[in-house]
């Protein structure tokens, strides 16, 4: 009986082995680089202790804030570009958080990032924006063109030949980042419009378009 017994125990402790040379394993969910290690080989550490810092190269994930004011219009999947070591990379908005931070007024947005070359490295600071929609074949001006009249309507200034001419305008989106204006009516694709301020100009006087820097200017 006592050799049953002790036979019918060996089992129980196979199993238990196993378990335990299982356990020393420790697998990743994920592929990735080993950023930091925690522990040393051999060492008995606790349960739920943390053991390495693991980075996914091929895809990170941007954490970026942005005013309160424009919560409303982030959403999932929308594309976001900054630049990031000088180059302009693409990502996709895959999570926005439910709340605002009471002490920045901002909300934070979390963009993946492809990255399969893994030139992007973690940590880096990027500065960009969340494109809220594109509007295909849209006719935009630079905003300094625009000029307003004494009632309050949008024009801008315009060359046809030698001689200027005013145009009222309706504007369409503007982006205040990159300060261009879309124009819905009032000018065509070809249009000469002149930018900034070159002097005192006013409808039908007649100019010449300097070519070492393309600026228009008054004769």
């Amino acid at each position: 009986p006592r050799q049953v017994r002790r036979m019918a125990s060996m089992p129980s402790q196979v199993r238990a082995a196993s378990t335990e040379s299982r356990d020393t394993r420790v697998l990743s969910p994920t592929t990735g680089v080993l950023e930091r290690r925690f522990i040393e080989s051999g060492e008995h550490v606790a349960r739920g202790a943390q053991l390495f810092t693991l980075v996914r190269t091929d895809a990170l994930e941007l954490a970026a804030t942005i005013p309160a004011r424009y919560a409303s219009n982030v959403r999932t999947g929308q594309l976001a570009r900054f630049t990031a070591d000088g180059r302009t990379i693409e990502g996709r908005v895959v999570r926005v958080s439910p709340t605002i931070d009471p002490a920045t007024r901002s909300i934070t947005v979390y963009v993946q990032v492809a990255n399969p070359s893994g030139t992007l490295k973690g940590g880096t600071f990027v500065s960009g924006r969340v494109v809220g929609r594109s509007i295909p074949q849209a006719l935009v001006i630079p905003g300094a063109a625009i000029r307003q009249a004494e009632n309050g309507s949008p024009y801008v200034y315009t060359i046809e030949g030698e001689t200027v001419a005013q145009k009222e305008v309706q504007i369409g989106v503007v982006d205040d980042a990159t300060g261009i204006v879309e124009i819905t009516s009032g000018l065509e694709e070809g249009d000469r419009v002149i930018v900034g301020n070159v002097g005192t100009l006013g409808r039908g006087m007649q100019v010449r378009v300097v070519d070492r820097d393309d600026r228009p200017a008054v004769r």
